[in-house]
């Protein structure tokens, strides 16, 4: 009958409803039945109990009426004889009214009117004698209605207290009548608040069971369990929701066996990719464990692909060498990643280049990192500041043929530079000797021709410097892997400005030192001074004169980096050169300045450098406003005990 939702729910109101209709109902009745009982008794009381007062009243009067007509008061007396009478029948017949049958005062009111009649009887031959005998009259009263009225009086007294004790009775019985209406209000309400309770808990369980089975079956939906079904009962709303929910279910199950199908098919497809692919893969989890790698990352690792799988990148590779470089590596590209390495990093950093032997021959590869996102951040995965990481991708890219020929190149132009340097250094002191005159006079136009080619080999003797320098860099190891030096960090900036102070004023320009690191660090002095002489001079030649440069540095102690800027207020570099002009033999000319005797090697030379010490160079600039270029060297602070011992 009830077939839907709100039908149920309102047969379960309806019920409270009726419920609290009927307690209302049987209350106002129990109410009403006792206002009916004690108003009943309560005007029987009055009523009787004003006829008795009237009648005692009227006797008393009809004494003293008698009294003064036999004291010669008949003017007074004789009315009084005649009314009073009258005003007591009146009175009993009232008090007969509110008596019934079976009332106890009926017997007392049948004896009242009996002696009434017969006290009533003497009561007219008393007035005649008392007008006519007044002796006899006298004792007449004294034998005969003295005693009468005295019986009447007796017997309304007694009537009276029948009529308190019948008060008293109905009050009692009132208070009774009360007393079970009461109790039956109770019993009445616990019924129906018992009724209540069982029929709303058997409406509520067919109503809510079936949600609760809903839920249950959503909870195990959501475990994975796409087989779940619900039991339908009845055709309500919540059954067309199971039913809804099954055909869910079912789609659901379709959609997961063509998802399987389709992910499998991914992954064949993902992996024959990797697998394509001829530079060595390794794929790890956010936890920094193994997860695949292809063909040919098997040749790279130490231990087989199988037992690979679940390993950490430091239990991949057995020589500690090799491992410490591959780590440092990974963790520079990482750093470069996240822009950990420098806030104005600008990705000015070459990407990590590691060293392998493999098959007999020295296999180099640059490490490159990239991250696999989720779209929801999962527990244990790690978080990045815009989505959760679920695993990092490292891919060496081989590099040795290219290598192999920068080697050649750089062999080459070693060769060739040193080839230079013995003839150059030849011809230099033969043109000193010729500026000297120690061979002959000279006019002034010869000295002008020799100055000229003195200045000439010097640019070309600078060039072949700059060029074995960049080359020594090259093909040396990290310093990372030896001790180095221990220099007074602000001793040696002070020296390599002292040495560059007199060009910069022959050029007008104000050279200015701002807090300067102290202390004691692990760094080649050689490098030091090579990478303050580059960015010095580089600062010199595109500041104009009244220009000032200003060197600065911070020792950052949490992550053991040494930042050496310098800032210049020259001509500044354009934003589309800031990367390449940190390539070898790259120099961006400015159509106000000239740059004699440069090639474009300072700045790669200073970022070889940094690139030994694990740093990195950065560039700020902003054409009209100057330029500020910052080192940073990752090395070891020396303390002062250290020091001393």
């Amino acid at each position: 009958m009830f077939t839907t939702l709100r039908a149920k729910v309102f047969v379960g109101f309806l019920l409270i409803l009726l419920l609290m209709v009927g307690l209302g109902a049987y209350a106002i009745f129990s109410l009403a039945s006792l206002a009916d009982v004690t108003s009943a008794a309560l005007e029987r009381s009055a009523e009787q109990s004003l006829a008795n007062t009237s009648m005692y009243e009227s006797l008393v009067r009809i004494d003293e009426a008698e009294l003064r007509m036999l004291a010669g008061d008949t003017i007074n007396a004789g009315p009084a004889l005649v009314e009073e009478p009258a005003q007591f029948y009146h009175a009993l017949q009232n008090a007969w009214h509110a008596s019934t049958p079976q009332d106890s005062s009926a017997k007392l009111l049948n004896d009242i009117e009996a002696q009434w009649e017969h006290y009533h009887s003497h009561l007219d031959f008393f007035y005649g004698l008392a007008l006519h005998k007044p002796v006899t009259a006298r004792r007449f009263y004294e034998d005969t209605l003295g005693h009468e009225i005295d019986t009447l009086r007796s017997r309304n007294l007694a009537l009276q207290e029948v009529n308190f004790n019948a008060f008293q009775n109905a009050k009692l019985q009132a208070k009774d009548r009360a007393k079970d209406s009461t109790l039956g209000v109770i019993f009445v309400s616990v019924f129906a608040l018992g009724a209540g309770l069982v029929g709303s808990y058997i409406v509520s369980r067919r109503t809510i069971e079936p949600l609760r089975e809903l839920t249950d079956s959503v909870k195990e939906l959501r475990g994975g369990h796409l087989d779940t079904r619900i039991p339908i009962h009845g055709a309500d709303e919540i059954a067309d929701l199971g039913f809804e929910f099954n055909r869910l279910t079912e789609r659901l199950g379709e959609f997961e066996a063509l998802n399987i199908n389709e992910i499998v098919r991914e992954k064949q497809k993902s992996e024959a990719i990797i697998e394509s692919i001829e530079d060595p893969l390794l794929l790890f989890d956010a936890n920094g464990r193994l997860l695949h790698l292809n063909r040919a990352a098997e040749e790279l690792i130490s231990v087989g692909p199988i037992g690979a799988l679940g390993r950490s990148l430091s239990q991949l590779f057995t020589n500690t060498h090799i491992r410490k470089d591959v780590e440092r590596a990974v963790e520079l590209a990482a750093r470069q990643l996240t822009n950990a390495v420098s806030e104005s990093m600008d990705g000015l950093a070459a990407l990590p280049i590691v060293s392998l032997p493999l098959r007999n021959r020295m296999r180099h590869y640059r490490i490159r990192v990239a991250r696999i996102l989720a779209h929801e951040s999962v527990e244990g995965i790690l978080t990045t500041n815009s989505a959760a990481v679920a695993g990092v991708l490292v891919l060496f890219t081989d590099i040795t043929h290219f290598k192999e020929l920068d080697q050649m190149k750089s062999d080459f132009i070693a060769k060739v530079s040193h080839e230079f340097r013995t003839p150059l250094t030849s011809m230099t002191m033969s043109l000193d000797i010729l500026g000297d005159e120690l061979i002959g006079a000279l006019n002034r136009e010869q000295h002008e021709v020799i100055d000229t080619s003195k200045a000439d080999a010097r640019r070309l003797a600078k060039l072949i410097r700059d060029l074995l320098t960049l080359s020594r860099l090259e093909n040396a190891p990290s310093v990372t892997n030896v001790v180095e030096e221990e220099i007074d960090f602000g001793q040696s900036v002070e020296a390599s400005v002292r040495s560059m102070r007199p060009l910069y004023q022959e050029r007008g320009v104000l050279l200015t030192l701002a807090n300067i690191a102290s202390g004691s660090f692990r760094i080649s002095q050689e490098h030091l001074a090579s990478v303050l002489s580059n960015l010095l001079s580089n600062a010199l030649k595109y500041t104009p004169s009244g220009g000032t440069v200003t060197i600065s540095s911070f020792w950052n102690d949490s992550r053991h980096e040494l930042m050496l800027a310098v800032q210049d207020n020259g001509v500044g570099v354009a934003r589309e050169d800031h990367e390449r002009i940190f390539d070898k033999f790259v120099q961006i000319k400015h159509p106000d300045l000239s740059t004699p005797g440069s090639v474009g090697l300072g700045l790669a030379i200073v970022r070889e450098i940094a690139a030994r010490y694990d740093g990195s160079v950065s560039l700020e600039s902003e054409v009209g406003k100057g330029s500020t270029f910052t080192v940073t060297f990752r090395v070891e602070r020396v303390e002062k005990s250290e020091t001393v011992a």
